[in-house]
């Protein structure tokens, strides 16, 4: 690599570039210097509009970003340390190259923490990407035995529809929540976000879910003392949302044995038990509300929810009506 000197941009603990989650530019050397987490330098290729826009937000040092080109670049660069980077191409017909290998349609180019590589198109572009640190997804150090003699670097993984539409959607929805809710980082619905983001990462990387501890030789809980360990943490947290990584920790047990009790316990596992408790907290606290100091956005964040359509469409099938007439009734 030319430089000599890296500064990691990144929107951990930068107020100015959370407040400028959107940006447009018309010159390609500005547009460069906004994109995190990566030491670059990019070459301008055949420009057909001198726009190009970004797009960031920082979830608990996730990073997702959007880029919009006007042109095509070679962007040569070199990744922080401490995390990976997956890319998707976003622009059907347009030819994207990882290290010189062709990103067919739904594949991902995946860069190692460290890694130097290069991307380039020759047209117009669009993309997007995240930046995981290495504490969010800690299994995809097992990534390194795909190179040989252990070498950091950049790979190109298989087309996968499945997984390219669901980080496709939870980068879209997350870039439309962060965009009307002012804050949304720091909200309980932000650290909601990232849990998803390390998920649909995981499903693009082919990767399972492990438990963080072995199950091998751990001696086993009872269902009923799991069950009580995760109500007396509902009780902690009544009004404030729980995830099931939260459930798992606090019952010392995989998030797989959570699912297990759960069905066996209630009929519905844990994700539909949280889902259905935060759709009754949001019921409750819309009920309670004063219309006149409450708007609907600011109650789901607190709440944890960040996917507002889909939320609303689950609220109503619940309670036969939107949240807004929840909240209207309370003026009535």
């Amino acid at each position: 690599m030319p430089c000599s000197v890296r500064l990691w941009k990144s929107g951990k603990n930068s107020t100015s570039q959370n407040l400028m989650r959107y940006q447009e530019f018309h010159d390609f050397d500005a547009f460069t210097e906004s994109i995190r987490d990566i030491d670059s330098r990019m070459v301008l290729l055949n420009a057909k509009r001198h726009l190009w826009t970004s797009f960031a937000v920082d979830l608990q040092g996730i990073d997702v970003q959007f880029g919009q080109l006007g042109s095509g670049n070679l962007a040569q660069a070199a990744l922080r340390p401490d995390g990976y980077f997956l890319y998707l191409p976003l622009t059907p017909g347009v030819e994207y190259l990882a290290n010189g290998v062709v990103l067919a349609h739904q594949s991902f180019a995946v860069v190692e923490p460290g890694s130097e590589f290069c991307i380039s198109t020759k047209e117009p572009h669009d993309w997007c990407a995240v930046f995981l640190p290495k504490s969010a997804l800690p299994d995809l150090s097992d990534l390194h035995s795909h190179s040989p003699s252990g070498q950091k670097r950049c790979w190109v993984t298989r087309p996968n529809r499945t997984a390219a539409d669901r980080f496709r959607r939870v980068a879209f929805q997350i870039r439309e929540t962060a965009t009307s809710c002012p804050g949304f980082e720091t909200t309980p619905a932000g650290r909601i976000a990232a849990g998803t983001v390390s998920r649909a990462a995981k499903l693009a990387l082919g990767l399972r879910e492990i438990s963080k501890v072995g199950d091998e030789g751990r001696p086993r809980i009872p269902r009923h003392q799991i069950i009580r360990r995760c109500m007396e943490l509902f009780d902690e947290r009544r009004g404030s949302p729980v995830i099931v990584s939260d459930l798992a920790s606090v019952a010392s047990v995989s998030e797989r044995t959570i699912r297990s009790a759960f069905n066996e316990y209630f009929g519905v596992g844990p994700n539909r038990y949280l889902c259905l408790r935060r759709l009754n907290q949001v019921h409750r606290a819309l009920r309670a509300a004063d219309p006149k100091e409450t708007t609907i956005t600011e109650t789901l964040v607190e709440h944890g929810e960040w996917d507002f359509g889909r939320f609303a469409s689950n609220y109503r099938q619940l309670f036969g009506q939107l949240p807004s007439e929840t909240l209207r009734k309370k003026s009535a």
